[in-house]
């Protein structure tokens, strides 16, 4: 069925013009299933003069006759190929559709943006979009750092790390505190909605992650627990 989609798909594209970036609407990403109901599309608009860019989203859920439709005209996604993955995070037995957008990009920056088509039964087969804490929120509201010279400090709750900066070699000056907003992820773990981001003490200077995990309040996914991984320094090979 993969094959056949993706045959479909190039046939569409190099139809009359025989050129790829003539056709607007184009499908990004899929999830593929062995019962046609349950395959997932991810398309998109193109936008003129930015070929890496896409806006005017619509997700997909099975093959006509009887596929699911689902427009969001303001999702926007900056570069390189969205994460879509189709899975149980709230753990009622219904697989939710996760898309995660590219919202900004370039030179060690990747921003995301999250959204979770959540599955209903009411009887009928539907999805409805819910809110997501995003990482930046989830961070200001549960993890305090601090920098005294060469020691930063993380907080979570009671959790305290203390990492010695001077170890990682970094050269250029250090900000006043840590900060986040560089580089994310978000994915399915274990059941669950996780999102990490890197933790700096300078541009380009990392020192470790933070890894959070959500949870369904009935409402929206928000950020239940937060842990620190702290980074190796880097060892050139010798």
């Amino acid at each position: 069925m993969r094959k056949f989609f993706l045959s479909l798909l190039l046939a569409i594209l190099f139809c009359n013009t025989g050129k790829a970036h003539a056709v607007e609407r184009v499908v990004i990403a899929t999830v593929s299933s062995d019962v046609y109901y349950e395959n997932i599309f991810l398309m998109a608009n193109t936008i003129e003069g930015d070929w890496m860019g896409h806006k005017n989203f619509t997700v997909q859920v099975g093959f006509p006759p009887g596929e699911l439709l689902y427009h969001f005209p303001n999702w926007y996604n900056d570069k390189f190929t969205p994460d879509l993955f189709y899975e149980d995070i709230n753990a009622d037995q219904l697989k939710d559709i996760i898309v995660v957008l590219v919202a900004g990009s370039g030179s060690g920056l990747s921003l995301k943006e999250v959204h979770v088509l959540s599955q209903i039964h009411d009887p009928n087969i539907r999805y409805e979009e819910v809110r997501v804490e995003s990482i930046n929120d989830a961070v200001k509201r549960l993890v305090k750092m601090e920098r005294h010279g060469n020691e930063a400090t993380i907080l979570i709750g009671r959790k305290k790390y203390v990492v010695d900066i001077s170890k990682f070699g970094y050269s250029i000056g250090f900000e006043e505190r840590p900060f986040v907003g560089s580089w994310e992820r978000n994915t399915p773990v274990n059941g669950f909605l996780e999102g990490s981001t890197l933790v700096y003490v300078s541009i380009g200077g990392t020192i470790g992650t933070l890894k959070i995990r959500y949870d369904w309040d009935g409402k929206m996914y928000k950020a239940k627990s937060v842990t620190f991984e702290e980074a190796e320094p880097y060892k050139p090979s010798s």
